[in-house]
């Protein structure tokens, strides 16, 4: 199965929360230890999305609910689950991503 997920555009999100438009990083963390960080561009993608459905369902367990960063023109790893934080920055906190800091790209990009 395709997932068709839905959700709201993170660039919308972040306009809508008065996100610092000069940031250059966003870096999420998740409910089950895991962390990400994705460029500000990647960010404003019109395809990235914050999701909490799943064709056309509440987002189910499984899948990353309450929330999850869904990003097709990244690899998996980029897509966060369970989120419960998000920091807007110019500086990473050092954690880059739970991969990355295992030696995995940090672009993660297609």
């Amino acid at each position: 199965m395709i997932g068709n997920f839905g959700g709201a555009r993170l660039t919308d999100f972040l306009i809508m929360v008065g996100a610092d438009s000069a940031a250059r990083f966003v870096e999420v963390e998740c409910a089950d230890d895991y962390y990400e960080s994705i460029d500000i561009e990647s960010a404003m993608h019109p395809q990235s999305l914050l999701c909490y459905e799943m064709s056309g369902q509440p987002l189910q367990r499984g899948h990353g609910a309450p929330l999850r960063l869904q990003m097709p023109t990244k690899l998996g790893y980029k897509q966060a689950k369970y989120l419960t934080s998000l920091r807007v920055t110019n500086v990473l906190s050092g954690r880059n991503g739970y991969w990355e800091d295992q030696g995995y790209s940090w672009h993660g990009g297609l």
